[in-house]
């Protein structure tokens, strides 16, 4: 007997990600850098070509007695390569498999644009539906109001760890404070970057919007009167360097905003054009820039690029994260690999080691008084790209010069996968935040505590940043607003 076609045709899902938007996630694309249906100028496909695919999958496939429909979620860079993403047909019938073919090797897909150039990569939405024996395509634009929508409500904890009993006798210490759009100027509980300046305020972007809250006020940033940017209040990075200088990546090119004035920076003056990230680095008096073309350091006396080009050891020149511990050494996270480069500028490549970091991208970084650095991982060649608790977890590196990895098998880590790691200096504990099972409390000595929505006021357990205030204070980025955590 034939099997229906899946007529599943929603579009959000419960387990839903940054880079998969339905339940049917397929790895085979390059997913760390893309954006969903954005651009002046949405991404689509030359109508002729589509007809002629169209007519081929009529053609060879077997629709009798098959209806219903399947929505996939295609990503499309800036050479018109499509690649699927996700798709909601949970039986993965033949018929979905021919689409996802036909689609990947598409060529008549057409790229998104903005007004000063080309999009890197977007992903869209197609619904595919047969009826009376033939099937028809088409794009079916996202909602993002709808989108944003969707993700605000809290997100219960998902555990892996089956092994470590959590008593969290130092949950009883901390209280919380919580700013969201119910009892707040918050404009979105969506909340995805937070960082603090010396002056006392939390800076963070909440869906996309710069904000600060100042004392328990939460006020938007100054309008941005730049050119380009004067209707546009989008924000998709977020960084606060020594003097109290913010720095964000905008929708055509990297800002930066100080004693309420903004300033745009040129690709010629910076070497880039937009940021994956900024990492402040007090000690050593510099700002981070991590981009998809290299790494960005700027210092007093301007600004120098370090790539592939001019560092052979360089695994890629898509930086994720970088950051200078105190003995000089800087540690850089690409999405090929990590390299560090020590005191004496001698660069070494963990692909080419055995070391704990081989075959991993750092993403956090911090030291603690005794010079012992924690890492946030990401996991670069997974055995199987279709589990979700991979083998990433932290790593310490003890001032000694060992190594230690920390997961969910041999420790008392809920969820592998990490958005921050700090360390507490009035504590001496290290925070890690995740974004599956919320707030992890390490104190160095084997106990580990674990806090989210259903064990604590923490109300969702997606947390995707964290910083400290200048009191020492925790403050967490989450899904459902902003957390204070104090002591």
């Amino acid at each position: 007997m034939k099997k229906l076609f899946i007529v599943s045709l929603f579009i959000m899902y419960t387990g839903v990600k940054a880079q998969n938007l339905f339940p049917v996630k397929l790895e085979n694309c390059n997913t760390e850098y893309f954006c969903l249906d954005c651009g002046d100028i949405k991404a689509s496909y030359d109508e002729a070509k589509f007809e002629k695919m169209l007519k081929r999958l009529n053609k060879s496939l077997d629709l009798k007695d098959a209806k219903g429909g399947v929505m996939f979620q295609i990503l499309i860079d800036t050479k018109g390569r499509g690649c699927t993403l996700s798709h909601t047909d949970m039986g993965k019938s033949y018929i979905s498999k021919e689409i996802i073919k036909e689609l990947n090797n598409f060529k008549g897909w057409k790229p998104a644009y903005n007004k000063d150039g080309i999009k890197d990569k977007v992903s869209i939405n197609m619904r595919f539906t047969i009826q009376d024996n033939h099937i028809t395509g088409k794009i079916e634009r996202v909602d993002t109001d709808a989108f944003g929508k969707s993700f605000d409500r809290p997100v219960d904890p998902e555990i892996y760890n089956d092994h470590y009993t959590y008593t969290n006798e130092n949950l009883k210490n901390y209280s919380f404070t919580i700013w969201n759009s119910s009892n707040s100027s918050l404009p979105d509980n969506s909340v995805n970057h937070i960082a603090a300046d010396s002056k006392g305020n939390i800076w963070a972007i909440a869906d996309s919007e710069l904000l600060y809250l100042s004392g328990n006020e939460i006020q938007l940033a100054p309008e941005n009167t730049t050119e380009e940017e004067i209707k546009k209040r989008k924000y998709f990075a977020l960084g606060i360097d020594d003097n109290d200088r913010v720095w964000t990546d905008g929708v055509s090119a990297i800002f930066s905003l100080e004693n309420d004035e903004w300033r745009k920076y040129k690709e010629d003056e910076i070497g880039i054009p937009d940021a994956y990230g900024f990492v402040n680095n007090p000690s050593s008096d510099e700002f981070f820039i991590c981009s998809k073309t290299g790494l960005v350091i700027k210092t007093n006396e301007g600004f120098k690029m370090i790539t592939k080009s001019k560092i052979k050891e360089f695994p890629s020149d898509r930086v994720d994260f970088a950051k200078r511990d105190s003995k000089n050494r800087l540690w850089i996270g690409t999405f090929d690999g990590s390299v560090m480069i020590d005191e004496n500028s001698k660069a070494t490549s963990f692909n080419d080691t055995k070391e704990m970091l081989k075959g991993y991208c750092i993403t956090s970084m911090d030291e603690d008084d005794e010079g012992n650095l924690y890492f946030g991982l990401y996991e670069l060649n997974p055995k199987d790209r279709k589990q979700a608790n991979r083998n990433e977890g932290i790593a310490i590196f003890h001032n000694n010069g060992t190594w230690e990895h920390f997961t969910t098998k041999n420790s008392g880590m809920p969820f592998n996968h990490t958005t921050r790691v700090l360390f507490d200096k009035r504590e001496k504990i290290l925070w890690v935040s995740t974004d599956r099972a919320g707030l992890v409390r390490y104190d160095l000595n084997g106990n580990w505590e674990n806090y989210h929505n259903l064990n604590s006021h923490i109300p969702t357990s997606y947390i995707a940043d964290m910083c400290f205030d200048k009191e020492g204070n925790l403050y967490l980025a989450t899904r459902q607003g902003i957390v204070k955590v104090e002591k």
